[in-house]
């Protein structure tokens, strides 16, 4: 029997004992390609981070640039744990292999050009190791713009769409980046789907379609870095909206049409002849219709600090006010987890992580 040191003996985790055949606690997977420049920074973070009972993985498309040589020396270093660089199918190939390759119990998938907040994470882990029926972990994420370093978000429509899934068992999708997974739990959940660009779109609406048991977590995990590098921008807007539109179709579940009452018909004879005069006195008057839900305003912004550094870069800074904002709404705050527990229908279970 190993530990999570490679050694034999049982893994004591808080006030229950983890019997694992597993040599690591925590996989983290990433996938990389041609990214070098925000790689370094990713990495330099990781490793600086990663503890004896965690692994680094990374699998490299097969790079044109200096990943590769970079990768090997970090290996040749024990920085990283493992790494393979030859050409593959896309995103999801890569994490793939990655996750195949994995020895942890947990694994976390890590993209190549965000930022993650460690502490957090292994607190989610934990969680995991006490809770040995939840399969995977979503939670908040923030987002920065890479040439507007002034400003962040931290979008509530996922932990609001994440409620009524509880609630309603409604599937939903949401950026993939806070993903923590049971890396037996791919026996149901499956790999990702490499037919698929927007790999965690399809894989969240897959697991939320399916009995999987999902926990929620309150800690901002991951910080989105946008920049013109990223597969999502590089993505034709018209591409992206088909495989949006294609997988909601999939994954939605059918709604039934409601008939209208008596009333309800009685208002819509009256109200048809003077609609059309309506909407022409709008125009005149220049009046603002009513905004749909799904052209609201984005997420309220919060001020980063950001002041600039001499002989700083873009990129360098960028990371550097992730990590501070990271810390800043995670630090000192209690990080709390709820979930559905299968033994208790819908009732929601709030708990404390482990300090």
């Amino acid at each position: 029997m190993l530990d999570y040191a490679g050694n034999s003996g049982i893994k004591e985790l808080g006030s229950q004992r983890c019997i694992s055949m597993v040599q690591y606690k925590i996989s983290y997977i990433l996938t990389t390609y041609n990214k070098l420049p925000y790689l370094q920074h990713v990495l330099e973070r990781l490793v600086a981070a990663r503890l004896p009972d965690e692994e680094i993985v990374v699998c490299d498309g097969g790079s044109k640039d200096d990943t590769p040589a970079y990768l090997q020396r970090l290996l040749e270093l024990g920085k990283i744990q493992q790494y393979v660089s030859e050409p593959d199918k896309g995103e999801a190939h890569g994490f793939n292999k990655g996750m195949l390759l994995a020895r942890g119990e947990i694994v976390k998938i890590i993209t190549d050009d965000d930022a993650f907040h460690f502490p957090a994470i292994r607190q989610a882990a934990e969680f995991m190791c006490q809770n040995h029926d939840i399969d995977a972990i979503l939670g908040r994420s923030a987002a920065i713009m890479l040439n507007d370093l002034h400003f962040a978000t931290i979008p509530t429509k996922p932990a609001e769409e994440f409620r009524n899934w509880l609630e309603n068992e409604t599937p939903f999708w949401m950026v993939g980046l806070t993903l923590i997974l049971r890396r037996r739990s791919l026996a149901l959940t499956g790999l990702l789907s490499t037919e698929v660009v927007l790999v965690d779109l399809e894989f969240i609406y897959r697991i939320t379609s399916l009995k999987a048991n999902i926990a929620w977590c309150t800690g901002i995990l991951s910080m989105h870095v946008s920049n013109p590098d990223g597969n999502f921008n590089r993505m034709n807007a018209e591409a992206r909206q088909a495989e949006y539109d294609r997988l909601y179709r999939f994954y939605s579940k059918p709604v039934a049409p409601i008939a209208p009452s008596f009333k309800e018909k009685l208002v819509e004879v009256i109200k048809h002849p003077i609609r059309p005069y309506k909407d022409l006195l709008i125009k005149k008057l220049k009046l603002n219709k009513a905004v749909e839900p799904s052209a609201l305003p984005a997420p309220e912004q919060i001020a980063t600090n950001y002041i600039s550094r001499e002989n700083e870069d873009n990129l360098e800074a960028a990371y550097r006010v992730c990590d501070e904002f990271l810390t800043v709404h995670n630090d000192g705050k209690k990080i709390e987890f709820f979930y559905k527990k299968t033994e208790a229908g819908f009732n929601k279970i709030f708990a404390a992580a482990q300090q």
